[in-house]
């Protein structure tokens, strides 16, 4: 599979020639570089981005190529900005023209850095021309600081690559993006929601942040900042809370409860039971209803 944040060695260069990278850097798993070739004969391919890639044409002109953007039904043109998020196919026509690029991939431990283990990107589609002014203003100030590095230019790269990312979500999503003060206090809530609604399911710390899209350091972090408990504490404590409530109000049997509250087994169920509660679960329901 053709990967276009690569630097192409070893990839195939079919209707490619004069290839070659005028200035590259590397920020963890985020890398930026000036490349340069002509695309001299019709061709069409497949490519996947491993990183979330984006890439600016210098040239000042339209791109004429041609992107099949996920699906066969959205063929459209490049503009001067391009977004493809990554592990999707696409299809791309290269329209025969030199091509004067500032490419740009942006990995998984560069945005969870940034976003402090938020993955705003996750679901987001890809997009052929991607009009943002100061995206722009980003992408030309990398060009001019990778052709002329000067004092910091490493620290200056990387803010640069920063407000790219910013820019990138605050564009393709803007929907998903609130009041900055009160996202750990929506986040826990998303947290509480989700696990309540999924009980009876694998409640796994990678399953939760998975399904919250959030990392799996953050979700519990966040969540232990936010309650003071741990989130596999409160796992626990919501299916035994859960259990009580099925085995005083449902006449359900035992078996049928501890699978509703999400154990493998009876078994593992009574131990769990009995050491938050001290009884078991049938001592538990044949327990008459206490009076306060």
């Amino acid at each position: 599979m053709f990967r276009p944040e690569s630097d192409w060695t070893g990839q195939d260069r079919f209707g490619v020639k004069n290839f070659y990278i005028e200035a590259v850097a590397t920020v963890r798993d985020a890398r930026v570089d000036l490349r340069h070739f002509d695309w001299v004969l019709p061709s069409s391919g497949v490519f996947s981005p491993e990183k979330h890639y984006l890439d600016y044409s210098l040239d000042g002109q339209p791109r004429r190529s041609m992107v099949s953007m996920g699906r066969p039904d959205r063929r459209v043109a490049s503009g001067d900005i391009l977004y493809m998020p990554p592990h999707r196919q696409y299809v791309g026509e290269p329209a025969l023209q030199e091509r004067h690029l500032v490419c740009v991939a942006l990995g998984d431990e560069f945005l969870e850095e940034l976003f402090d283990g938020e993955q705003p990107l996750k679901r987001v589609d890809p997009c052929a021309d991607v009009q943002n002014i100061s995206m722009r203003r980003l992408f030309a100030g990398l060009a001019a600081e990778l052709r002329a590095p000067g004092f910091a230019s490493q620290t200056l790269v990387e803010s640069m690559l920063m407000g790219l990312a910013v820019e990138l979500v605050r564009h393709m999503c803007p929907r998903e993006l609130g009041s900055t003060t009160s996202r750990g206090a929506r986040q826990v809530r998303n947290i509480i929601d989700y696990v309540m609604d999924n009980l009876s399911a694998p409640l796994g710390v990678a399953d939760i942040a998975r399904d919250c899209n959030m990392s799996v350091r953050h979700v519990a972090r966040v969540f232990r900042d936010g309650t003071g408990v741990s989130l596999g504490e409160f796992v626990a404590r919501s299916r035994i809370a859960l259990a009580k409530e099925l085995l005083r109000n449902d006449g359900a049997r035992i078996k049928e409860i501890s699978w509703r509250c999400g154990f493998s087994s009876t078994s593992a169920f009574s131990a769990a039971f009995r050491a938050a509660t001290g009884q078991t679960p049938k001592d538990f329901r044949c327990q008459p209803p206490q009076v306060h």
